[in-house]
């Protein structure tokens, strides 16, 4: 979900067309957040979320051990 500094709500649906494991898909949303932010211009960013996992990996707390997850993280 991306919010305005106004707290405006800008309604974006995606639909992943393949299989993924919940920790995959999670970097799947995130990845493709970031890339709409990019293609908006947004300069000023802030980022929630509520996989523990994706959260802590980004936060270099726990270590990227499996293959399928190192490619999402790498990007």
């Amino acid at each position: 979900m991306l919010v305005s500094p106004e707290k405006h709500i800008l309604p974006y649906s995606i639909v992943l067309v393949d299989l993924y494991s919940n920790d995959v898909a999670e970097y799947q949303a995130l990845i493709l957040g970031l890339q709409m932010a990019i293609a908006m211009g947004i300069k000023d960013l802030d980022v929630y979320g509520d996989s523990q996992l994706v959260i802590n990996h980004l936060l270099e707390e726990f270590e990227v051990k499996k293959d399928t997850i190192k490619m999402h993280y790498s990007c």
